[in-house]
């Protein structure tokens, strides 16, 4: 009697137990339904017309991207300038693909630590026409010990600070020349057929692509220093950038013709008031580049493309 009044206990022990198991991860699954997301922002690339970005580092102060037809503008002090859309699509599809890992924090006590506050984050706001779809705080970023890193990220209307994979602060802490469109020239090396260079010294004279080799005139040029000078037009960046725009007349000038191409490309150098040159491109206008580094590259002397 005495071992089946045990058992007896037991197996209503035993189903008690059971019972607040179960309880207990019901009432957990349904705590984390309401707090865990399984993506934090979920927007059609295409329907966005307008990124307001206001970066740590610059303390809050507003990057603004407007959608121009097909082509992405930044303004940031009233100055608009072209922007690199891939740069630009990288912020819409960095902000798609957050998938968050963990839950850092569900208090507001706790945001200072994560660095998802006004004063600490960087917040980007995405709009469709006038209608904000997402709006986002990126906080600090940290390394496991398998050097795995977490960002920590807040949606603007929650407490909840979100651990996500990845190094996001690198993507939008970043200042305006970051997303400005780098292209000096964009051109298929192969296509090229003639080029027409001008500076102070040599005048105007003209490389042109013949049947054996590129000439200058009725003389061969070198065909090593044609192959470095064609290579480096192929495409070329360049991420410093003058702020003013040039005046008076170009003292340096390259005209890219070849096939395949819907016009000339056309590449001026200004000597601007600090003794430096501005340099300009006809497939990136209202971005100017400062020139100290990249004159060598777009207007090399006569003397480079003759046989020594």
């Amino acid at each position: 009697m005495f071992r089946k009044i045990n058992l007896k206990t037991i197996l209503i022990l035993f189903a008690v137990l059971l019972a607040l198991v179960i309880g207990v991860n019901i009432i957990d699954s349904q705590k984390n339904e309401r707090t865990f997301k399984d993506d934090l922002v979920e927007v059609n690339a295409g329907d966005i017309t307008q990124i307001l970005l206001y970066p740590k580092s610059a303390k809050g102060k507003e990057i603004k991207f407007e959608k121009e037809n097909d082509s992405w503008q930044v303004t940031e002090n009233e100055k608009k300038y072209p922007a690199d859309n891939s740069s630009v699509s990288s912020i819409i599809n960095e902000l798609n693909r957050m998938k968050p890992g963990s839950v850092a924090t569900t208090s507001d006590q706790r945001w200072k630590q994560y660095e998802v506050t006004d004063s600490l984050g960087t917040r980007v706001i995405l709009k469709s026409n006038s209608k904000t779809v997402a709006d986002v705080m990126i906080g600090k970023m940290s390394f496991s010990q398998q050097r795995k890193a977490t960002s920590y990220v807040r949606l603007s209307n929650d407490k909840v600070v979100y651990g996500v994979e990845g190094y996001l602060p690198m993507t939008f802490n970043r200042d305006l020349n970051s997303f400005r469109n780098r292209t000096v020239a964009n051109v298929k090396k192969n296509d090229l057929t003639r080029l027409t260079l001008t500076n102070p010294d040599d005048g105007t004279f003209v490389l042109e692509k013949g049947d054996k080799s590129w000439m200058i005139g009725a003389i061969a040029a070198d065909s090593a220093s044609v192959a470095g000078f064609l290579s480096d037009l192929q495409n070329l960046k360049h991420s410093t950038f003058a702020e003013d725009a040039p005046v008076g007349e170009a003292l340096y000038k390259l005209k890219i013709e070849g096939n395949n191409m819907s016009g000339a490309v056309e590449i001026d150098g200004y000597a601007a008031l600090n003794d430096k040159l501005t340099i300009t491109s006809s497939q990136n206008q209202g971005n100017y580049f400062d020139g100290e580094k990249l004159k060598e590259k777009v207007f090399p002397p006569k003397s480079n493309f003759l046989k020594q």
